[in-house]
């Protein structure tokens, strides 16, 4: 999710808009205290008169003209500013008409002279917080970060009680890649100010800016309750919302903040992605085309304009647009971003060996894990020093290129890094058995030998082997036949193992998972039983009325040995369709419109009218939505298609004694 460009700013740099300690009242004092709470309000104009007026009968009120002088700096006049904060130094200096001068001259891009000026202040009045902030200003924007955290750190101890001092630290470590360090302080200033929406705004940012977007979330509400007619308010809160996988109440804030503010590229984006999220891919795209148009250039932007083209299957708009946006992008990462997005488009495509090569590009993207940090890249090349093998993303991923690691075996020897919950599937396959492997778990193991190190996404590249290929798994179940599977009369139960819904954490999640409810009428079919194959977050069984048997709890291996008992599995795109693939265990695997590239055309085999079946896994078969949409309604002729093969495989096994 893009984050709005209009973020709420942080705490305001002091502006030595006022006398200082110990300053005593000069002959305007009065009219320029009164221009300036005029603008502190915003009333500009009023300031503005009330100071000419000064001014006419009092040209040499050095109040009134540095008074003049922030109204000037408020306006974005830095010339004027600094020519009548001059002023009013040669008619009675006074230290915070120094500060304003100095912040004047640092708008002009005059730093040395700016910190010149500001070291007059901070000479004069050395207990003045508001010159030793406006003196990190400075020193920042002149590279001197250390200096400037000093500054800042003097300010804070001249009065530690005063929130704003906590929120400018706060703000400056963040700018200085700080984030935690900054989360501290802003925390600190949370509690001198519970009730300040400046506050709550700073903390929400930094607790985002450090992956802790649930926690961030109940600040952003704040801002945007107290601030309802600020689009950027509501914006950053429900840019949080489908972070946290509230899509619904994120696209009703979205669209409000559209309603205040209809010209900002990055609320149309996110709005974007949280529709493409729910399914309302047509309205996605409006917004996301809307967005590159008044952004022109953006590589972001196309990016996430180019994947709901991939998803709508409009892969040649699609392809210009990416290459439009690697051309255009302003940084490695984008560039990546955008030129493995085409792998995998290639991919999809069935156009392996470039998909292959592009996808590589994701490197620049993710780092490989600590134990693989230092060692070259693998290119293949036969030889005797072991190569680290790891896993990345997902578990389905695991499973589905564990195909290559015999081949890569076949070259050189394989220490395989596996995450804890797959250890103990794979220890099961040919790879536990194949001397040449040897199996470690993620995070757990010591030093090692390897000379090079080598992703198993990475492993068709470097191996070139361009086209999909079969790959089964073949272990003993470790258990003898459930009791529960046979039936009275002689007649065995079908069991159907049924799988509705993903990770919920996966922000594209709701397209992908099906109401359960759904599923109901495959329980209806006479001689079935159904056995979930999943869990509930909280690890308990999902209390579903159809649901026979809950999924014991368990690593992979106890739920492929449960798997592999089963006479069908339906589920939609989750790790069990790439199990119950690995196992050979006939699979229908319920696919969103738009679905993952490893289901696409590129894939998979058409037969007619008959469902899809996939080149990874021969015995699955795929039913896709025919077109996007929001809710259950596009699922309903997926789940009907479903019931049918179930009712046929039903049949197959009353009529052979075996499972279809």
């Amino acid at each position: 999710m893009q984050r709005n460009d209009e973020r709420l700013s942080g705490p305001a740099v002091a502006s030595g808009s006022g006398p200082g300690p110990g300053s005593g009242p000069g002959p305007g004092a009065d009219v320029a205290e009164q221009a300036l709470a005029c603008l502190a309000r915003g009333e500009a104009e009023q300031a503005v008169a009330l100071l000419r007026n000064q001014l006419r009968t009092h040209p040499n009120d050095a109040q009134a003209l540095h008074a003049m002088a922030c109204v000037a700096r408020a306006g974005g006049n830095a010339p004027v500013a600094i020519a009548l904060a001059g002023r009013a130094i040669t008619l009675g200096a006074e230290p915070h008409f120094h500060i304003t001068l100095g912040l004047a001259l640092h708008e002009a891009g005059q730093g040395e002279a700016a910190r010149a000026a500001l070291n007059v202040a901070v000479l004069a009045t050395p207990k003045d917080p508001r010159a030793h902030d406006a003196m990190a200003v400075v020193l920042e924007a002149m590279g001197r970060a250390a200096d400037a955290g000093r500054a800042l750190r003097q300010a804070l101890a001249l009065r530690p009680l005063e929130a704003e001092r906590h929120m400018a630290l706060a703000a400056f470590l963040a700018r200085q890649g700080r984030a935690a360090q900054g989360l501290e302080a802003s925390a600190r200033a949370l509690r001198l100010g519970a009730g300040s929406v400046a506050a709550h705004n700073l903390h929400a940012m930094l607790l985002d800016a450090c992956g802790r977007p649930g926690e961030a979330e109940p600040h952003f509400r704040y801002v945007a309750e107290h601030m309802p007619g600020s689009a950027a308010a509501l914006a950053n809160h429900g840019a949080v919302l489908f972070v946290t996988g509230a899509q619904v109440e994120a696209r009703h804030v979205l669209e409000a903040s559209l309603t205040l503010a209809p010209d900002v590229a990055q609320t149309r984006t996110n709005l974007g992605l949280v529709l493409m999220a729910l399914g309302d891919l047509p309205a996605a795209r409006l917004h996301l085309a809307t967005a590159c148009h008044l952004r022109g250039g953006d590589a972001r932007l196309m990016l996430n304009h180019a994947g709901l083209l991939v998803d709508l299957g409009e892969y040649e708009a699609a392809h210009t647009l990416l290459l439009a946006a690697e051309a255009g992008a302003a940084n490695a990462r984008d560039r990546a971003r955008a030129r493995m997005n085409r792998g995998v488009l290639a991919l999809a495509r069935g156009d392996f060996a470039q998909g292959w090569a592009l996808f590589e590009a994701r490197q620049v993207l993710l780092p490989p894990p600590s134990e693989a940090a230092d060692l070259a890249q693998w290119d293949g090349t036969p030889g005797p020093d072991p190569v680290l093998i790891y896993g990345e993303q997902g578990l389905g991923d695991c499973i589905q290129f564990l195909r290559y690691v015999e081949s890569a075996a076949q070259r050189v020897p394989v220490l395989l890094v596996v995450p804890a919950t797959l250890r103990g599937l794979v220890e099961q396959t040919r790879l536990g058995r194949n001397s040449r492997v040897q199996i470690l778990e993620s995070g757990g193991q010591g030093p090692h030998a390897a000379g090079a190190r080598c992703s198993l996404l990475s492993l068709p590249h470097c191996l070139g082997m361009a086209a999909p290929f079969a790959w089964q798994a073949a272990f003993a179940t470790g258990a003898a036949q459930d009791p529960r599977a046979e039936q009275a009369a002689g007649q065995r139960v079908f069991r159907l193992g049924v799988c509705w819904a993903g990770n919920a954490v996966f922000q594209f999640d709701k397209r992908r998972s099906i109401n359960p409810a759904l599923l109901r009428p495959l329980a209806d079919i006479a001689g079935v039983r159904v056995q979930a194959l999943q869990p509930e977050p909280d690890g308990a069984v999902a209390p579903l009325p159809f649901v026979a048997d809950a999924l014991p709890v368990g690593d992979v291996l106890a739920t492929a040995r449960l798997l592999a008992r089963l006479d069908m599995v339906v589920s939609v795109d989750t790790m069990i369709v790439h199990l119950a693939g690995l196992l050979g265990v006939p699979a229908v695997l319920l696919d969103r419109f738009g679905g993952d590239w490893r289901w696409a055309g590129g894939s998979t085999t058409e037969n007619g009218n008959a469902p899809a079946q996939s080149l990874w896994y021969p015995n699955v078969r795929i039913l896709r939505q025919p077109a996007p949409g929001v809710g259950d309604a596009p699922w309903l002729p997926v789940v009907a298609q479903a019931i049918c093969l179930v009712r046929d495989a039903v049949r197959k096994m009353g009529k052979d004694g075996c499972p279809g």
